[in-house]
This record gives structure tokens, C-alpha cells and sequence, in this order.
């Protein structure tokens, strides 16, 4: 006797308006991943099969060669292990945002956190250790107190080494306002200028900058932390250390460093970080010694899912821009690169998505495709993406043409693309270090990337910009 399945599912209303077999991934796409949500979909375009996971290890590959620091679901700063993902939340509404995605870096500073230690030169203040909470969640945060001598009043960190002529260097730390309102950060004064920056703790805002500042930040931390930093190039040979923090009488205009008659004001400081780099990375921890962090590598690999057509791509991106732009003045280690598509061996094959430098290409968002070494660029509409926004917008090429799309519209250009030899799908950078060594990190936050196996139309990406994914 044969054996009749009958269903007791009914359904009603128009069929057409349910989700698709593969929701929340597109029907018409074969890679969904959603950071911020935690689902990752791959579907062979082959087979059909359909792999379906809330771990971002089962759909991807990841590797990071070190701990790193970034702010958890209790919205305080957690470390992550070797290659595990570093996930970010909100630090205010401890919402999750996306992945965080960066390039190594060295903190330069020895004692990042004790600043009782003789590597930090006192002048006119005192200090008094794990004096409040700090933004790792500890009682680890450190009381600086303005003394009433008619002097400066700085902590600087005296430790460091000389870097060479023409270097970046970037200086940060988290402050909490106590009594003072207004602090100062500066760096290597002697040799790059008198470089200064004031900040408001109040506001949250940058409120001078002297002129050979290459770019000031400040942007929200855990429990009440201002992250602050000053970057800046190094123009002459300079000893050792020479970066710190100055109270400034609470003058909004005040110079570098200047002295005065101090009334005893305080602010709390914690994770200290000095890096030969164009912005502040995520936070290293010292005690004794520098510290590194190493790369992250995420990668989408069509052998795993077979996810990708050899003959035509679309990608479409969400991310948050880091804090602070992490390309001024571009030195490219540090690129915004949203993603790239490349070749699997070490040939010059890929396509790069990514945000140029500030200094010389106005930070405009553009595809950059190489196909063995010959190059072809295309701008988006967009044009540049502010610090700590939102981006969203597509990449498409097939073997003749390369696109972009985002809210400004289309820009297209013909161009020779290696697509046959693509093999895998570079998420927060614009591509591998045997492409180049400059990877075009992004440092900020991707939230979704969405593969489509065909060079979508005008129209197509338009109607998917407009509806959202």
C-alpha cells in the first residue's frame, strides 16, 4: 500500500507575499552573511544545497594570530581569542553592530594602564591607581589630580622608541571627565611641531587642533570613557616617549601645554596606546613591554560552498565607517576596505571595494579591479563616507565591465576582469597580502555582505538598494 503525506499546513492569502525557501538570503543570491544578526546562508549553485548557520566559522574562514580588545554584550571592553571574531556591541544601548575587521598593530606604550610607573613622567599632577572603574569593567582606571603649583600639569609617557623620519604616529587613551572639563593631548612636541589637541569631555567633541595635527578624534567608550587621539607625522629624529595629556585650566583655546596656577581638577585615564599608524586602533594592553595585535583575516571560499560564478559577481555591502578615518593622509595600510573579490593562488587578480585617502582623493568610495597587474578604477557616486556613518552600496563586474551603486545612483566603466579566476570573497579588506602588501584594512564595522551570482542590472540593484535586504 502506498503510502499518502498529507500536509496540515493551509495556506491563505496571496502565496507570493511569503518568504523565500532560503529567507532571509535573497532567492536570487548564494551568499547571505549578516554579522550584526549572526545568520550566515551559503547556497551551491550547482547542487543547490544550502548551508545555514548562526557561527560565522561554519560558512567562512577566520584567523587572527592574537587576542584582541572590543566592546562586548555587557558593553564593556572584552578580549577575544586567537581566532575568534571579535563581534562589537554598542557601548550605550549594547545593541550588536557587526564584525571588526583590522590590520596588526604594536602599542608602543610600555605601561598601559599603570601609570604609577616611572615610564610616565608626572609634572604638576599626582596619580592614584585603580581609583574608579574603568572600560574593561575592573577597578583598574587611574585618578589624575591637577596640583596647585604654578607649572604645566601633564602625564607623558617617556618610554616609547624613536620611530623613523616621515612616520604616522597616533596617540590614545580612554579619559573620564572628573572635575575638569576640557583636556589636551600632544605628541612629540619637539620634533613635529608642538602638536596639540583639545578636547571636551562634556560634549564629546574636539574643540582646537594646532595646525600640524594630521587628525584629532574622540569617540564613545564603555562606562563613561572618552576614547581621544591625535595623529600625527614625524618631521625630525626625536628621543624617546614624548606623548601625554595635559590639563589645560579648562581654557578652551589654551595652547600646548601651558602653565598655570592649577586648582586641583582631576579626570580618571585608562589604556594608553601610541601606534605607527594614521588612527587609533583597537586597544593593546601592556605591562612591561610593547604589545601587538595581529590581522584579521576573513575570508568566503567558493571551495567550502561553492557559493560563486566564474563569470559574473554583485556584492552588496552594509558597514559602519570607523570613528575616525583611518586614511588622512594615505599611507593605505590602513584603506577603508569595505571587501574584495580575488583569485585564490597569488596572481594580481582581484577587485577591490574600498574608501580612498582624505589628503589627495577627497575619501571617495571606488572599485579598483587588477587583472594580471593591469589596473581599472571606478568611482561611486557617493563620493566620500563620513567617519562613524553608515554605508551601503553594491560592486558588480562580469569579464568586460565593472559597476558601482549606491544612494547617488550607477557608475559603470568597461573593464578587463579576471572573474573565470575568482575564488573567494575578502570581507573587511580589499584584498590579500600576496596581492599586496597594503591588505586596504577597513578598522570599522561590517554588518552584511550579500553575493549574487550575476552581474545585476540598474534596475535590479536599485529596486534591492530601495526595498533593503
Amino acid at each position: 500500500m502506498a503510502l499518502e503525506l498529507k500536509s496540515n499546513s493551509e495556506y491563505k492569502g496571496d502565496p507570493s507575499q511569503l518568504p523565500g525557501a532560503n529567507a532571509p538570503m535573497p532567492d536570487n543570491a548564494s551568499l547571505y552573511l549578516d554579522f550584526k544578526n549572526g545568520l550566515y546562508l551559503a547556497r551551491n549553485i550547482t547542487t543547490g544545497k544550502l548551508f545555514r548557520s548562526t557561527l560565522i566559522s561554519e560558512i567562512t574562514s577566520f584567523a587572527r594570530a592574537s587576542q584582541k580588545t572590543v566592546v562586548g554584550p555587557y558593553g564593556i571592553l572584552q578580549t577575544v581569542a586567537d581566532n575568534e571574531p571579535a563581534v562589537v556591541y554598542d557601548p550605550v544601548t549594547r545593541k550588536r553592530r557587526g564584525i571588526t575587521l583590522h590590520n596588526s598593530t604594536s602599542n608602543k606604550v610600555i605601561y598601559s594602564e599603570d601609570f604609577t610607573q616611572t615610564a610616565w613622567a608626572k609634572t604638576g599632577v599626582t596619580v592614584a591607581a585603580a581609583a574608579a572603574v574603568s572600560p574593561d569593567g575592573n577597578t583598574s582606571a587611574t585618578l589624575v589630580t591637577e596640583g596647585t603649583g604654578n607649572t604645566v600639569h601633564t602625564l607623558e609617557e617617556v618610554n616609547a622608541t624613536a620611530s623613523a623620519v616621515g612616520q604616522y604616529h597616533t596617540y590614545s587613551i580612554y579619559v573620564k571627565k572628573g572635575t575638569a572639563r576640557f583636556v589636551q593631548l600632544y605628541a612629540l612636541p619637539a620634533s613635529s611641531g608642538n602638536t596639540f589637541a583639545n578636547f571636551d569631555l562634556d560634549k564629546g567633541v574636539v574643540v582646537k587642533v594646532s595646525p600640524t595635527v594630521q587628525q584629532a578624534g574622540i569617540e564613545p567608550g564603555p562606562n563613561g570613557y572618552w576614547r581621544i587621539s591625535i595623529t600625527i607625522r614625524i618631521y625630525a629624529t626625536y628621543p624617546a616617549g614624548g606623548a601625554g595629556l595635559a590639563f589645560i585650566n579648562d581654557g578652551v583655546n589654551a595652547g600646548l601645554m601651558p602653565a598655570y596656577v592649577g586648582t586641583g581638577k582631576t579626570v580618571y585615564v585608562w589604556g594608553a596606546q601610541l601606534e605607527v599608524r594614521e588612527a587609533a586602533t583597537p586597544y593593546v594592553p601592556t605591562s612591561g613591554a610593547s604589545g601587538t595585535r595581529a590581522a584579521d583575516t576573513l575570508n568566503a571560499n567558493n571551495s567550502v560552498t561553492g557559493f560563486m560564478s566564474p563569470d559574473a559577481g554583485t556584492i552588496y555591502v552594509e558597514a559602519v565607517m570607523p570613528a575616525v578615518n583611518q586614511s588622512p593622509v594615505g599611507v593605505l595600510k590602513l584603506g577603508n576596505g569595505f571587501f574584495g573579490v580575488e583569485a585564490t593562488d597569488t596572481s594580481a587578480n582581484y577587485i577591490a571595494f574600498y574608501q580612498k585617502n582624505l589628503a589627495n582623493q577627497n575619501g571617495v568610495i571606488s572599485a579598483s579591479s587588477y587583472n594580471a597587474g593591469a589596473n581599472t578604477s571606478l568611482d561611486t557616486k557617493k563620493g566620500s563616507a563620513g567617519a562613524g556613518r553608515s554605508y551601503r552600496g553594491f560592486m558588480s563586474y562580469d569579464a568586460a565591465t565593472l559597476l558601482t551603486y549606491d544612494e547617488y545612483g550607477l557608475t559603470q566603466v568597461a573593464a578587463s576582469v579576471a572573474a573565470a579566476l575568482f575564488g573567494r570573497i575578502c570581507v573587511g579588506r580589499g584584498r590579500s597580502t600576496d596581492k599586496n602588501p597594503d591588505t586596504l584594512s577597513f578598522n570599522g564595522t561590517i554588518q552584511k555582505i550579500v553575493y549574487y551570482p550575476t552581474r545585476l542590472t540598474e534596475a535590479q540593484m536599485a529596486d534591492i538598494y530601495d526595498a533593503g535586504i
